[in-house]
């Protein structure tokens, strides 16, 4: 009887590598940012200060892009890169020896490196460069060490690393059925995924992402960061998880508005609750509410460093495809029952309040016939109020310039163009530049300096275009445009989910009516009136001749007699506001003295020529 050490094929390292990075660029430089923060971690945790500067450089190309990370942490010699590098799934992190790391397999690296072709890592340790690869050859995983040299000043400028010690890694996207993604996904969701929110948010880091053109020059540079959204802590609690000798403290945050889930955006989804154990994130969940569109408004952490226990025990309580939790370990089944059984009460209480709101809101069928017949009201009032002659001019506020729309919503980590428009001051460049601020950090202004441009309709307005990004969920600010004397504000607010930002209805240059609002609480003695300060008709519920016609829920556009009300309502509205408008501004003729006489008769006249239109906007007989 014979024993030995069992061999692994080298296709397995191969699928192992597709299982854990799927061919995606963003779970590959997880592994690689995590190594370079656990390299940081140790140093920190034997005492050293340390600059905390990563430093990820993209280069697009037809062919064979390139991904390049550098850091100023440890370094390792010869020796440290045969183990590191050269060996698969040896537990080289130090969460054997309890250090607060990520790494927990051993082989993230090489996943990271074949999971997109093939890389090296080049390394100075004290006064010698060393330097490894990792690329495959016929089909087999291959590593090959190169002899240390010295690390001279030329080295070190070539690899930006101009004292002590630090790593290199460089990946080759050399795999045809792998994508370089865009620069802008990357700042978008390198920030924004959930393993690496500890580190974009820990002020002792500084992540650096930079795009290099094919001749290696620098292009453009960016600082990512993440923020937790903002919201109200609404449980924080110490639990003990059932069977076993541990604890989890569960913090639990709401958000004013709704966040996007993993079912929605995966890894980057801002709901949710990070597993974390000794300062290492595991996992994002929701546990069984990860669809439930009532939690979508939490988010918060789950802190359990029993898990960190079991891992350096080598249990299975992680999937070996690095996707998180392994929820059939009886750990893990014991933990989410217990925290689900603390979730479930304001899951409910959330359920409860939404189900008395949604009696009161209009649904999306009516909301989209509202947006339309603004849209044709609006087109009424321009016709009505604007003289022949001037439909060609571009109509400006009285204050000489405005943002286009005046309230806007931006995801996080994405970004927003505005538009500008304003009245030209002069000929000369310093005359059309328009400086754009923003009072809020966590809406940051792309563009802090714009130039007007010439409309083509109206040269005397200028026109430019500003561009905005979010940073963190919930946050709002004013932004403001200033050109000499003039100047313009913009509320923009940070949303979390992409396919759920309804504009607010915003008032442009043509827009004199932005939005129909239904008001329980309104004087009921005055059906419908115009609220001028926000531009909205307002229709009062609790009036008795529309109270007559709400439905079982308070919906007035149910039934035809229903609809045909608030066609007779909306008409009211818009006709006597536009008759004012048109009078008060002088675009109706009107004799001195008889302004009251002259709003009634247009008034009527306004109906006799549009109530048939506005009828047919709001009412349909199926």
């Amino acid at each position: 009887m014979s024993s030995r050490k069992l061999q692994y094929a080298d296709r397995v390292a191969l699928q192992q590598a597709d299982q854990a990075i799927r061919k995606d660029v963003f779970r590959a430089l997880v592994e690689v940012i995590t190594n370079c923060n656990d390299s940081y971690s140790r140093l920190e945790q034997a005492g050293w200060l340390v600059g905390g500067e990563i430093i990820i450089e993209v280069q697009r190309k037809h062919k064979n892009s390139v991904i390049r990370v550098r850091d100023h942490a440890e370094g390792m010699n010869d020796a440290r890169m045969d183990k590191v590098v050269g060996t698969y799934g040896e537990a080289t992190s130090g969460i054997k020896e309890d250090q607060h790391v990520r790494g927990m397999w051993g082989r993230g690296l090489k996943d990271a490196i074949f999971g997109l072709g093939h890389g090296s890592v080049r390394s100075f340790k004290g006064g010698n460069l060393y330097a490894c690869a990792l690329l495959i050859k016929n089909g087999i995983p291959t590593f090959n060490l190169e002899k240390p040299v010295k690390a001279n000043v030329e080295l070190r400028k070539q690899y930006g690393i101009l004292e002590g010690n630090g790593t290199i890694l460089e990946i080759v996207l050399s795999r045809n059925d792998v994508k370089m993604p865009q620069f802008d996904n990357f700042r978008n969701y390198l920030q924004r995924h959930f393993e690496l929110r500890p580190i974009m948010s820990n002020p002792k880091r500084k992540i650096i992402l930079r795009e290099l053109a094919a001749d290696g020059q620098m292009r453009q540079e960016h600082t990512l960061s993440y923020k937790s959204p903002r919201g109200e802590k609404v449980l924080s609690e110490r639990i003990k998880v059932p069977g076993f000798p541990a604890y989890v403290k569960l913090e639990v945050f709401r958000s004013g508005i709704q966040l996007s889930t993993r079912g929605e955006e995966g890894d980057y989804a801002d709901g949710g609750l990070l597993v974390v154990s000794k300062a290492t994130v595991i996992s994002l969940t929701m546990l069984k509410y990860e669809n439930d569109p009532y939690a979508a408004y939490f988010y918060g952490s789950m802190q359990c460093d029993y898990l960190h226990d079991l891992l350096k025990n080598d249990e299975p309580v992680l999937t070996a495809t690095r996707d998180g939790i392994n929820w059939t370990h009886p750990f893990a089944k014991a933990l989410k029952l217990a925290v689900e059984e603390k979730l479930e009460p304001l899951i409910q209480k959330e359920r409860r309040q939404a189900l008395r709101e949604e009696k009161t809101k209009l649904d999306k069928q009516l909301r989209q016939k509202i947006q339309k017949a603004l849209h044709e009201l609006n087109n009424i009032a321009l016709n009505e109020l604007t003289n022949p002659r001037e439909k060609r001019k571009i109509r400006l506020p009285d204050s000489g310039i405005v943002f286009f729309p005046e309230r806007a919503y931006v995801q996080t980590g994405r970004t927003l163009t505005m538009l500008l428009r304003a009245r030209i001051l002069g000929k000369s460049k310093e005359d059309r530049t328009v400086r754009i601020s923003s009072n809020n950090a966590e809406v940051i202004v792309l563009t802090p300096q714009v130039v007007l441009q010439p409309h083509k309709h109206d040269p005397a307005v200028g026109e430019a275009r500003v561009r905005l990004e979010g940073r963190q969920v919930g946050g709002e600010a004013t932004v403001t445009a200033a050109l000499a004397n003039l100047h313009a504000q913009a509320l923009v607010q940070v949303h979390s989910k992409k396919d759920v930002l309804p504009e607010l209805p915003a008032k442009s240059k043509n827009a004199l009516f932005n939005d129909i609002n239904f008001d329980e609480r309104m004087d009921s003695r005055q059906r419908v009136y115009f609220d001028r300060v926000n531009s909205n008709i307002v229709i009062a519920t609790g009036a008795p001749s529309v109270k007559l016609y709400l439905d079982e829920n308070n919906r007035l556009d149910t039934t035809v007699q229903g609809q045909v009300l608030l066609a007779e309502l909306i008409t009211e509205a818009v006709c006597r506001e536009i008759a004012r408008e048109g009078v008060e501004k002088g675009r109706f003729l009107v004799l001195e003295g008889s302004e009251a006489d002259a709003i009634q008769n247009h008034f009527i006249r306004l109906q006799n020529r549009y109530a048939h239109l506005i009828h047919e906007y709001i009412v349909t007989k199926e």
